[in-house]
This record gives structure tokens, C-alpha cells and sequence, in this order.
């Protein structure tokens, strides 16, 4: 049924805006899931920064209450006019301001003149300063706890100010101050990129991560309010300007950034805390959000277009190749003969296929019992060694006891138990041919591994007169196990120690470098076409009898699986050269 052109036209409009109307649902939908993580985390940071205000200010508001009583400021307030109990609360005071870390202690009387104070030898003492317009010097001459935050007016460093009332006796009144700075808290807001900030009821901005954002306001101040202000001197001489902002969908625009604002209330001193976090990474990501679900969406439509497209078209042709088949077969009888031959040859072929999948399982079965074999003909080689070492030492040993030399029987006792470790090590490295390689990568000392590989082999190079050679061996280290490395050493010399046999002035010589080992002999070599075949598992040049030919191929695998490469080589004075490198270009 075909559409007419103009209802085709409104269905793809109307296709168009349901697509419109899913991305929109789609951008609002991550618009409010990530508004509601962000305004949860700012909630908990919120409530990080008010218990870190909290017990800041807490921390220092016991000092006063503790002093209270103290008999050299009490002293001080009942005979001001004595210059020697004057310094002595001086001193009180500045020892008293050292322990605690309080910015000042100080003293006033009844008047809210200063007569002590922690800060007594610096310029800006507080010592005969006036300080009777303070709120916090009114609260503690009437008998309760005064608080206080604003900038000082001596030193115009802004601060938290705690007051107490001291009484000497009855007609003798003063106030224990103690003021405290939050700087170091603020500093510490500094490193996010959010905005945090400490507003008064007055809108004033008190505290700030942003030191440009400091004593200014968020509305502008009421006369009512600048006067109280002025009265008091909170925040002389700060001039208080409103904080320049705009205004974008209901949300505050600084510095051309809209923020959303988190804000937790704080009772103490009927203060705001807010954390200004920016909204532009939210719409970002929304946006991105959007257009990866739009790509996604036409990309799933146009997938569905050509699987329907070529739907249509395989049914066209299957229909027009059975109307084809129903023709021919109408108008000849000869292809429905041809037809059954050819059934019959299919039939041929999918037994034949058949027979063919029965020897692939028999191959498979039989490669398996191949490697099965290789893996033990690996093992058995390899424990062959130590075994026979083992037996020469256990025989040494038993000569050493009957003539009493039981030094050399320990010592040789401890070649044994390295020997036995061996083993079990050796018997761990079945899945060398079975498996993955596992990795031979590590650190060990050179001097260590072939120390241990001779412990086992010296009675042949004695027996062969073979003098072997050593070159930059002590304290030097190569990036492979121990005990890869012994297997690496031990099948190099057993393979230089059979080529050496019969020979006159036999030489093994082994020299080591910056992650790099070669071991050479004087030998008869290997032929150039051979070179490329010895590594290869179950090849040997040796007599039937003398060796599986697994032992360069193990030796290969360990280098490769330590990140490493094994060079062979014919040396042309006679000889083969065997050269393990872990060069960084390798």
C-alpha cells in the first residue's frame, strides 16, 4: 500500500518532533539527575564545612571560662596602677596566647579599657585601647557568655572574639577577651572549584574561600543596618559594597559563571553557610548526554531503515527465485533427475564431512597425547640433572662423614637441600609446554645462580678438564627468577660441557653486562643451517640416547617469558655463542 506524498510528508514531521521532544525529555532528565547528585554532595560538603567551623570556634571558647578565676588577673584588675602585676598578666596572657594558638588574650575593666594583653610587645598592643562598642564586651559585663566576629579594630584583622566577665570583688568588674582568626579555614576552602561562603543575617559576607568575595554583601545594606554596623565597628573600615551579580533563570551570575546555591543554616551566631557550585559542567554534560542518545537513536533508526530495506529485498528475490525454480522444473523433468543426483552427491559429501570431522577429533586426540608426552619428556630432562647431581653430592657426602670432615659434610648437605629445592621447583614448570608461559620476569644476582649451578656441576668440568671463564660476574644482576635463570644456566653449560668432550684445552667462558649474558665455548659449533632449527623442542644433534632435544628449547622459552631474546651463534675460530639480552629496544 503505497502513501500518499503529503501523508508522508506529516508522518516524517511528526516523526521529527517526537524526536525532538525525546532528546528535550532526555536533557531534563539528566539535567535533574545530576542537579540532585550535585546538591546531595554539596549537602555533605556542607555539613563538612559546618563541623569544621563548629569545632574551630569550639576549640578556643573553654580559654576564658578557664581563666577565669586566675589570681594574677584578678590581681591585675583590682590594682591597675601596678606596673609590676601589670607586666607579670602581660606575660600570663603571652605565655597563655603561645600554648594555645590564640591570635589574643586580653584583659579590660569595667570601662572596656584594655590593661593587659598577650600582644603587649608588638606596635599594635591592645593595651589602653577602648574596646566598650564591642557587643561581646556588653554580653560578659552582663553576666553571660559574649561572642563576637569581626575585624579588629587595632590590628583591622578580622577575627572571632570570646568575652568573660572577671570579678575581683564585689564593685570591681572587668571582661577576658580572647580572639581567635579563621584564616588557616579559609585557606583551606581555597582548592575547589566551588565558592563556599559565610553570610550574616545583615547579607554581609563574613567568611569566603575567595578572598575578592570577602566583606562584601549580597543585597545592599539598609540604613538601619549600616548604622548598627557603624556602631559597632563589625567590619571598619570595609567599605561593604554589594557583590556584583546577576541574575540568569532565578540562579546568581558572578564573574559571567552561573552558580546554584546549597546553603545550611548555623544557629550559633545565626549565620548561612553556602556552597556556590557551578551549573555550566551540569548543562555540559547534559548536552553531551543529549547529543550521544540523539546520535545513538538516528543510528539505531537507520540500522531498522536497512534491515526492513533489505528485508523487502531478499523477499523480492526469494519470491522471484522460487517462481524461477517452479518454471524450470515445470518445463524439463530432466533437472528433477539432476536435481536427485545432486541430492545424492550432497548426501555423499555430508558423510564425507562426517568422516573428516572424525579424524580432526582423532588428530586433536592424538596432538594432545603429543604434548602430553612433551610436557613429561620436559620435566624428565629437566629433573634428570639435579637428580644425578644429587646422587654425586649424596656419595661426597657419605666419603666426607667416614673421614670426619663434618664442615664439609654440612656444607654439602646444604647443596643437597638446595638441590631437592630445585627439583620441586622444576616439577612447578609443567604448563611450560601445556599452558601460557608465565612470566620468568624478576631480579636476581648472576654470581648467586651460577654459583648454585656449578655447586652440581663442578665434578664434570673437573673430570673434562675444563677451565671456565668468568667476566664481570660479581655483584651484577640480570631482570630474571632465580630459578629460571639456573635452568637457563645449567642446559647452556650441559650443552657446552657435551660439545667439549675429547677436546684439548677446553674453555667455557661466560661474561655478563648491562642486561646482557653470553656463555661461548671452543667447541665444534653449530652448522649455519642448523642455527635456526636448534631451539625447535625434540631436535638434537646429538647420538640417539644422549638427550631429548629440549633443552635450548626450554632455554628459549624462559628468556622470552622474562621479556628477553636468545641469540645463537657459529664463532668463526670454532665454537658456539650463546647470547641472552633484555635490551630496552629489544
Amino acid at each position: 500500500m503505497k502513501l500518499h506524498p503529503y501523508k508522508k510528508r506529516q508522518l516524517w514531521l511528526l516523526g521529527l518532533l517526537l524526536f525532538c521532544l525525546l532528546l528535550a525529555w532526555i536533557w531534563h532528565s539528566s539535567w535533574q539527575r545530576q542537579v540532585a547528585e550535585q546538591e546531595l554532595r554539596a549537602r555533605q560538603q556542607l555539613l563538612v564545612y559546618r563541623a569544621a567551623l563548629e569545632s574551630e570556634v569550639a576549640r578556643f571558647e573553654n580559654i576564658p571560662r578557664a581563666l577565669q578565676s586566675h589570681p594574677v588577673l584578678t590581681q591585675a584588675l583590682a590594682s591597675p596602677g601596678n606596673a609590676d602585676i601589670i607586666i607579670r598578666a602581660n606575660r600570663l596572657l603571652e605565655q597563655l596566647a603561645d600554648d594555645t594558638g590564640v591570635e589574643a588574650l586580653y584583659l579590660m575593666d569595667a570601662q572596656g579599657t584594655a590593661l593587659a594583653a598577650s600582644n603587649w610587645r608588638q606596635p599594635h598592643s591592645f593595651i589602653g585601647q577602648n574596646y566598650r562598642f564591642r557587643p561581646y564586651f556588653h554580653d560578659a559585663l552582663r553576666g553571660s557568655f559574649g561572642e563576637f566576629y569581626g575585624v579588629g579594630a587595632t590590628t583591622h584583622v578580622p577575627g572571632y572574639f570570646f568575652g568573660l566577665q572577671l570579678e575581683h570583688e564585689p564593685g570591681t568588674r572587668g571582661v577576658l577577651a580572647a580572639k581567635i582568626t579563621l584564616l588557616e579555614l579559609e585557606r583551606s576552602w581555597q582548592p575547589g572549584r566551588d565558592l563556599v561562603l559565610v553570610v550574616d543575617p545583615d547579607q554581609v559576607i563574613a567568611l569566603a574561600s575567595r578572598t575578592e568575595l570577602k566583606f562584601k554583601t549580597l543585597t545592599p545594606l539598609s540604613q538601619e543596618a549600616r548604622q548598627r554596623l557603624d556602631r559597632t565597628r563589625q567590619y571598619a573600615p570595609m567599605p561593604l559594597t554589594p557583590l556584583e551579580l546577576g541574575n540568569r533563570n532565578g540562579q546568581p551570575v558572578w564573574q559571567n559563571k552561573p552558580y546554584r546555591v546549597s546553603e545550611l543554616y548555623l544557629p550559633r551566631r545565626q549565620w548561612r553557610l553556602q556552597l556556590w557550585w557551578p551549573s555550566r559542567p551540569l548543562m555540559v554534560t547534559a548536552t553531551l548526554v543529549t547529543a550521544v542518545a540523539g546520535f545513538s537513536i538516528v543510528a539505531l533508526t537507520l540500522l531498522l531503515l536497512y534491515w526492513h530495506q533489505r528485508r523487502r529485498y531478499i523477499r523480492s528475490q526469494l519470491k522471484a527465485k522460487n517462481e524461477l525454480e517452479r518454471k524450470v522444473m515445470a518445463r524439463t523433468a530432466a533437472l528433477a533427475a539432476s536435481n536427485r543426483q545432486l541430492e545424492r552427491q550432497v548426501e555423499e559429501r555430508f558423510q564425507a564431512e562426517g568422516r573428516l570431522r572424525s579424524m580432526q577429533h582423532e588428530l586433536i586426540q592424538i596432538n594432545r597425547l603429543a604434548a602430553l608426552g612433551q610436557m613429561a619428556a620436559s620435566v624428565a630432562h629437566e629433573v634428570n640433572q639435579p637428580l644425578t647431581a644429587l646422587k654425586n653430592q649424596s656419595a661426597n657426602t657419605l666419603m666426607l662423614a667416614q673421614r670426619g670432615m663434618y664442615p664439609q659434610v654440612e656444607e654439602s648437605l646444604g647443596t643437597m637441600g638446595r638441590l631437592v629445592d630445585r627439583i620441586a621447583r622444576l616439577t612447578s614448570q609443567l604448563k611450560l609446554f601445556a599452558a601460557t608461559r608465565r612470566k620468568t620476569r624478576g631480579r636476581c644476582r648472576l654470581d648467586e645462580a651460577l654459583d648454585n649451578v656449578l655447586s652440581w656441576l663442578s665434578p664434570r668440568l673437573e673430570e673434562q678438564r675444563i677451565r671456565l671463564e668468568k667476566t664481570q660476574v660479581e655483584a651484577l644482576t640480570l631482570p630474571m627468577e632465580l630459578h629460571a635463570l639456573e635452568q637457563v644456566l645449567a642446559n647452556l653449560l650441559c650443552n657446552s660441557l657435551d660439545a667439549l668432550i675429547g677436546r684439548d684445552a677446553a674453555t667455557i667462558t661466560i661474561a655478563a653486562g648491562d642486561n646482557r649474558l653470553c656463555l661461548w665455548d671452543n667447541g665444534p659449533g653449530i652448522a649455519p643451517e642448523l642455527l635456526d632449527k636448534v631451539t625447535e623442542p625434540f631436535f638434537s644433534t646429538k647420538e640417539a640416547g644422549q638427550g631429548l632435544g629440549l633443552g635450548l628449547a626450554i632455554v628459549r622459552d624462559l628468556v622470552e617469558a622474562s621479556d628477553g631474546r636468545l641469540e645463537i651463534a657459529s664463532l668463526p675460530s670454532g665454537g658456539a655463542c650463546f647470547t641472552l639480552n633484555w635490551s630496552q629496544d629489544e
